[in-house]
């Protein structure tokens, strides 16, 4: 079992307590990934060669697996950009879907399995540079992942309302990981 009953049920706590505000840390970070994917466009479209090179440390930039505009290459790949797409609307979907956390769990180790297939299917030569393969197990991970994104997001702000009973819970009590 990946989780204990007790984090489970304090997540789901958390995850009730935050309310409000944790509905806006899911839009903020949607937002924040619309931006992303806009600056990817913008690097192509505006010819901003230093963005490429900030996207560069996330993602390998193979011009044969990206998108083009203009005849120029996109600074990320396909995978990439679809795991943001993902992100972004994952973080709105689960903020009114709250799948059970074994579900998500099952979810994301098929989604992993999926990218795997998807790249030795590539290397043993079967396929070559199938950008919707890459489309959508790339959408598939970001939206899967947005899931425990927002817990989190969600499990700090609650923990950040009250610091006292954080330090208290963290640091001070005799239970062990």
């Amino acid at each position: 079992m990946f989780f204990d009953v007790a984090d489970v049920e304090a997540v789901k706590k958390n995850f009730e307590m935050a309310g409000e505000t944790g509905k806006w840390v899911g839009f903020v970070v949607s937002g924040l990934c619309l931006s992303v994917i806009s600056l990817v466009f913008g690097t192509s479209v505006l010819g901003v060669e230093a963005l490429g090179d900030v996207f560069s440390r996330f993602c390998h930039q193979f011009t044969n697996r990206c998108y083009q505009v203009n005849g120029l290459p996109l600074s990320v790949c396909v995978r990439c950009l679809w795991i943001y797409g993902g992100f972004a609307v994952g973080h709105i979907l689960f903020l009114y879907w709250k799948p059970q956390v074994r579900r998500i769990t099952q979810a994301l180790i098929g989604v992993i399995g999926l990218m795997l297939v998807d790249v030795v299917l590539e290397r043993l030569g079967l396929y070559s540079n199938l950008f919707w393969t890459r489309a959508l197990t790339g959408f598939l991970f970001g939206l899967v992942v947005s899931h425990f994104t927002l817990l989190g997001l969600r499990e700090i702000i609650t923990e950040l309302n009250n610091p006292f009973k954080y330090v208290r819970t963290k640091f001070f009590s005799g239970r062990t990981r």
